[in-house]
């Protein structure tokens, strides 16, 4: 069995089925297998795959899934469009209806695969495209996807072949729809050869196989004047109809405020920004936030980090206040999210300036090019004190990656220890300081801590030279200007997210919630 399921994040759902003027308002729905492939295929060469996993593995996992027509589970989707007048030539307008679907954002829309199996390599490689397939349809339509571990009790579109669909006509609660779908990759050579009798379409020629065909442009098929892309078919299936009732509003984000410690961002740029600028981001990301306070007249401590009777002092707790922590979901080496925590719940005031915030620029003062990000807030949520321990077979409804709970936390951005190396005519070196910095943030004593000569991401190698450590923003003498890399193991999980050291509230010192591959540093010195 293969699974992928996609979360609507938007709550929107927008695609024009193949075929259909946009103006028709109608909404491809499920999306269609053709779609879901390219999907898959476009991430693999988009965000550098290949560094890990070669052509052959795709080829693989597109042919499998391809042999098969998939099944699908629905969320409730209402049926809605908005009409806009755009500006054409001439100073005049036109109508133009964008059509969607309305679906809740946490409700999966599942596609499966029962009968497929993947071999190891491809399974690996569908487990690494899911998770950073960007949108599903119009760039509009973000999505968090992965891959499903088991099937639904029922299915809601099936091809009208199967079962199901008879019972779902009989009972009146299906209609057809066509859905653009691969044919079969055996039938692709005798298909192939059919459409090749007295046809000089180059694309015929450059497309020996079914997965070459799948990789052919919308550019191709204009150019040739082809109505279906190679290698596609229709394919009816049978569809839970649409509610035509609006389902209930869902609440605000700011509705869960007071539960609420976390906030993720997903993190878009023109240029894909490399992890070694993470404190570019932390940086530019606390200035956007203090600034939306001062607009409203109340910058919270949290913001600052200063105690408010005294704005020249940190505050007394120490490291309650927010941490900016741009993080690599996928450790590909690119940043794609950040997290901003704190250990108390999040103020009224703080949740509305995070809902504000849409853009990140660098200052005019900023040393080199200027730089750009946009910020779409995906969720809130809380996490537990550091000190309380994951229950057994505890399930938390935390994104993975730097909060879920673990026993190994690796490092991805580099700790600056924040103590000079003697203390009280003892030495105090950077393994000693993060035993103590966890023990002042209630964690248990690790098992070890080992230091490491360098972490690989998206098949290149990073060690802590390469990362920008001091900030722009204010003068900083630190005892550790180099910084280092670290693995720290525990006895049980304990939660994340762990950032640790200077600058530890911008993304300095952050930790990856399981093993990144790495190489110790007693290995690098011997070598």
């Amino acid at each position: 069995m293969v699974g992928i399921e996609f979360r609507f994040v938007a709550g929107k759902f927008h695609a024009t089925p193949w075929g259909r003027h946009v103006n028709e308002a109608d909404v491809e729905w499920p999306p269609s297998p053709w779609r879901i492939l390219r999907a898959l295929i476009g991430v693999y060469y988009r965000y550098s795959a290949s560094a890990r996993y070669g052509e052959a593995a795709l080829r693989q996992l597109v042919e499998a899934l391809a042999s098969e027509k998939p099944m699908y589970s629905l969320p409730d989707a209402v049926h809605t469009h908005t009409k806009h007048y755009m500006p054409v030539a001439g100073g005049r307008t036109t109508l133009v209806h964008d059509a969607f679907l309305r679906v809740e954002p946490d409700a999966p829309l599942g596609v499966y695969w029962p009968k497929v199996e993947l071999a190891e390599e491809a399974d690996a490689l569908l487990r690494h495209l899911a998770p950073i397939i960007p949108y599903l349809g119009r760039a509009e339509s973000w999505v968090e996807a992965s891959v499903a571990e088991r099937l639904p009790d029922a299915f809601d579109a099936v091809p009208v072949e199967a079962d199901e669909a008879e019972q779902m006509l009989e009972r009146a609660e299906g209609e057809l729809v066509d859905l653009l779908a691969p044919v079969a990759p055996s039938d692709w050579p005798r298909l192939r050869a059919r459409w090749a009798v007295g046809s000089r379409k180059s694309s015929l020629a450059a497309a020996e196989t079914l997965f070459e065909a799948l990789l052919l442009g919308t550019d191709v098929l204009e150019a040739e004047r082809l109505n279906l892309p190679l290698g596609a078919e229709h394919v009816t299936y049978v569809r839970r109809k649409l509610d035509l009732r609006h389902p209930a509003p869902s609440p605000r984000i700011s509705a869960l405020r007071p539960a609420s410690n976390v906030a993720r961002f997903r993190l878009v740029s023109p240029v894909p920004t490399r992890i070694i600028h993470a404190l570019d981001v932390g940086e530019a990301m606390h200035a956007a936030l203090v600034g939306i306070a001062a607009k409203r007249g109340d910058v919270p401590p949290s913001l600052t980090g200063k105690d408010p009777e005294n704005p020249k002092e940190p505050l007394r707790e120490g490291h309650r206040h927010v941490f900016i922590l741009p993080t690599d979901e996928d450790l590909d080496g690119y940043l794609d999210h950040v997290l901003v925590y704190q250990g108390d719940p999040f103020s009224d005031g703080l949740v509305d300036v995070l809902e504000s915030l849409r853009y990140l620029y660098t200052p005019d003062w900023w040393p080199g090019r200027p730089r750009r990000w946009q910020l779409y807030l995906e969720g809130l949520w809380r996490t537990p004190p550091y000190a309380e321990r994951p229950a057994e077979g505890r399930s938390l409804d935390v994104p993975d990656g730097y909060l879920r709970p673990s026993r190994v936390f690796t490092s991805v951005t580099p700790y600056l220890h924040p103590w000079h190396w003697k203390k009280r005519g003892a030495k105090f070196g950077p393994a000693d300081q993060i035993r103590e910095e966890l023990r002042r943030r209630g964690l248990p004593e690790p098992v070890s801590v080992e230091e490491l000569g360098h972490i690989r991401l998206g098949g290149l190698s990073y060690d802590a030279r390469k990362f920008r450590k001091l900030r722009y923003g204010a003068r900083q003498e630190i005892p550790a200007r180099k910084g280092g890399l670290w693995r720290i193991e525990f006895a049980d999980p304990v939660f994340g997210p762990i950032a640790l050291g200077v600058n530890c509230h911008f993304g300095m010192g952050l930790f990856y919630a399981g093993e990144v591959a790495h190489m110790p540093l007693q290995t690098v010195l011997e070598r």
